[in-house]
């Protein structure tokens, strides 16, 4: 069991290779460690108590039609035992951009397994629905006849069903991550032709390492894959202080540098702000990005039973 890791990234190359539509990235968030459950449905019930996390990302600011993403999430246990726990959750989240929008409402079943080096083994499942919106007045379109292209259907909604699956394994200190998202990649031919949604797999990784007891050092990656479209990479080091103060660095390939902030402002909540600086061709016209999360845990932090893997959150 101690190659746990190893077989992890084995299976992040056969899901990459399932990847077999072209279309735009799901929202990617800088404070992905604050939010694993987002990405991970694996990861519901990582604590052993209720989590609910808020966020909301405006990007490119100043930009006209610029993405704006926010989410809300709860999760927690329903059984465990010293060997096996049955975590549940569910997610709502928006993201606008332009005349383009969706919602999705999910709901998840991760069961966990106690292995024999005292690391976990989860495997995670849900179930929800989208619905994407086109606003169809908002559209600028160059002439009178354009307005009445065939490609942009008179239907301005469409909702479908999708499924999430992953898994997700941690210990003390490492974790690792790797869940299909939008199984389903529905076909948007009520809405636009020759146009469908999207199936992207996620993969995020980190490790914590203690310097003095007090400092803890946290390394992490994520990869966000899409057929047809650059791999987004974030790497990020935070440098955080007897857990109540964290500060750190990011960079997203060929997109942002990120500088992070992690505040817990008391026993049961933390925030997390996130500054990406653009680094693309964007920037002159939008050149910043801002992310706020707040999670709130009913935890007891002085208590044994909530520790849990110290490299996120």
């Amino acid at each position: 069991m101690k190659n746990i890791p190893i077989y992890f990234l084995a299976i992040v190359s056969s899901f990459a290779c399932l990847t077999v539509v072209t279309a735009q990235q799901l929202p990617a968030r800088s404070n992905y460690l604050m939010s694993p459950f987002q990405d991970h449905v694996a990861s519901a019930g990582n604590k052993p108590c209720l989590d609910m996390r808020l966020g909301f990302r405006n990007q490119w600011v100043g930009f006209e039609g610029a993405p704006s993403y926010s989410f809300a999430s709860l999760s927690g246990r329903i059984s465990e035992t010293n060997q096996s726990i049955h975590g549940v959750g569910g997610r709502i989240e928006t993201d606008e951009a332009g005349p383009w929008g969706t919602t999705s409402l999910s709901f998840a079943y991760a069961y966990k397994l106690k292995l024999t080096n005292g690391g976990w083994l989860s495997s995670g499942l849900s179930v929800g629905f989208v619905q994407h919106r086109l606003n169809i007045g908002s559209l600028n379109f160059p002439d009178f006849e354009a307005a009445y292209d065939p490609a942009v259907s008179s239907s301005s909604q469409f909702m479908f069903p999708t499924i999430d699956a992953g898994l997700w394994y941690e210990d003390q200190h490492t974790f690792i991550g790797i869940t299909m998202i939008n199984a389903t990649a529905k076909e948007l031919t009520e809405m636009t032709l020759s146009s469908r949604t999207s199936r992207h797999v996620v993969a995020t990784a980190g490790s914590s390492f203690d310097l003095d007891g007090r400092f803890m050092f946290k390394p992490s990656a994520q990869m966000r894959m899409v057929s047809g479209l650059p791999a987004s990479i974030d790497v990020t080091a935070l440098l955080s202080y007897d857990n109540q103060f964290s500060i750190g660095v990011g960079y997203r390939n060929q997109s942002a540098l990120i500088a992070h902030l992690q505040i817990a402002l008391m026993d049961y909540i933390t925030l997390g702000y996130a500054y990406d600086f653009g680094i693309s061709e964007i920037r002159t016209a939008a050149a910043s990005s801002h992310e706020v999360i707040l999670a709130f845990s009913a935890c007891d932090k002085r208590s044994k039973r909530a520790q849990h893997c110290s490299a996120y959150d």
